[in-house]
């Protein structure tokens, strides 16, 4: 596997790619989670390296993920308008 790259960080979210592939992954205190969650909305983490963001990673294409990222941070950015 090559390695994994981060393309973009938003907040706790990070677009990343490797061998092609793209996914967006969210970071927390030391740990990566793969999105979107799964219907249960349980996620399994992962150390956050590039071991762990390829091991929680659900890749996709670059339009979707891309795609994701957008409606991720928009949504983040609407949330902190209303808390603040």
């Amino acid at each position: 596997m090559n390695r994994v790259s981060i393309l973009e960080e938003k907040g706790s979210f990070r677009l990343v790619a490797c061998d092609g592939r793209f996914a967006v992954v969210e970071a927390r205190a030391g740990q990566v989670f793969g999105l979107p969650d799964d219907a249960e909305g349980g996620r399994d983490g992962a150390s956050d390296s590039p071991d762990g963001i390829a091991s929680v990673a659900r890749w996709t294409g670059e339009d979707e993920a891309r795609a994701l990222m957008r409606d991720l941070s928009e949504r983040g950015d609407e949330l902190s308008r209303r808390i603040w």
